[in-house]
């Protein structure tokens, strides 16, 4: 109940607009796939891949598409773990709350996803809004993720995935 109450209070804040995003922690290996927004200081704003939901899309399918979109990356259905899971993002400066959904993906092997390396090549990325995207360590990306991600980062930790 506890719970709720918060998340009313986040999503009434100074009635800013409410907007609705998701996106895929990908896991492997101990690491989380993590890209870095264009723009942003060098040593901050990792995330893991996300986007807005468009109209008649499920969260699931706007995660998908957005990680296809941002890292260039194909995940398949079967690899999507069932739960779903949520942080918050107040951005007062565009003046809206941001409620983003979330999924975990396990992977044993890159091939899995189409990938040969740790490291995203550069053409595959879209540039616009990611620069460079690697699978990070817990450690790594505790340095340099998004404040609002941390919960991403604590839940992938408690599950024992990174």
């Amino acid at each position: 109940m506890k719970h709720i109450k918060q998340y009313n209070q986040f999503l009434n804040e100074d009635l800013l607009e409410t907007r609705y995003s998701a996106g895929l922690a990908i896991v492997y290996n101990g690491k989380v796939l993590l890209g870095h927004s264009t723009g942003r200081k060098a040593n901050t704003g990792y995330g893991i891949s996300k986007g807005g939901i468009d109209k008649g899309e499920s969260n699931i399918e706007a995660a998908i598409r957005e990680t296809r979109e941002e890292f260039g990356i194909k995940i398949p259905n079967k690899l999507i773990g069932k739960s779903e899971h949520t942080f918050l993002v107040t951005s007062r400066k565009h003046k809206y709350n941001k409620v983003v959904y979330y999924y975990i993906v396990e992977i044993k092997d890159l091939s899995q996803i189409g990938l040969k390396s740790e490291l995203i090549p550069k053409k595959q990325l879209q540039t616009k809004e990611v620069d460079h995207a690697v699978f990070m360590d817990r450690n790594e990306a505790s340095k340099c993720i998004m404040q609002s991600q941390i919960p991403v980062i604590q839940l992938l930790t408690t599950r024992g995935l990174i």
